[in-house]
């Protein structure tokens, strides 16, 4: 069972994902590419911690994040390999804008970066609600199960009385 602090986590995170999407968007149009750049990969970023959250899981370096992810959920066909390019080029291009003085992005590399954003963050969306559908469908037959145990038990107390 999940804990409802994990799902709450998780829940914000994915709020903050789809504000940075939103924010590359508006930068993307206002043609600030390096600020554009910076939220698309920080769309991306967020919304993996928001599944690590639910795993109870977090890490203070930015590689160790997408490492853990790429292991767990793309490795394992959770989330489509091919989003795995998504995440390596965004990352590329944020240290790129965020590092290099001379570095300026185009507008393409921008335009690629969000719309991947927007597919990882759609890709991870989904798993999440999965997963939460899952445990409650979990949490439910085990309660359900219990109960039936419990009912077994009430009527064998009745057959040892006879």
């Amino acid at each position: 069972m999940l804990n409802e602090n994990r799902i709450a986590l998780s829940n914000v995170r994915v709020e903050h994902a789809k504000e940075d999407l939103e924010t590359a968007t508006e930068n993307l149009q206002a043609g600030r590419y390096k600020a554009a750049n910076n939220r698309a990969y920080y769309a991306i970023f967020t919304a993996i911690r928001a599944v690590l959250a639910l795993d109870a899981v977090d890490f203070k370096k930015h590689g160790s994040v997408i490492s853990y992810f790429s292991k767990h959920y793309i490795n394992t066909g959770f989330i489509d390999k091919g989003l795995e390019a998504v995440v390596r080029a965004a990352s590329k291009s944020r240290k790129k804008s965020d590092y290099e003085d001379y570095y300026r992005a185009t507008k393409e590399e921008v335009e690629g970066n969000i719309d991947g954003a927007r597919k990882l963050l759609t890709a991870i969306s989904r798993l999440i609600e999965v997963r939460l559908e899952a445990e409650t469908a979990l949490d439910n037959s085990e309660l359900h199960d219990s109960h039936n145990d419990y009912e077994t038990f009430e009527e064998s107390e009745k057959g040892l009385g006879q």
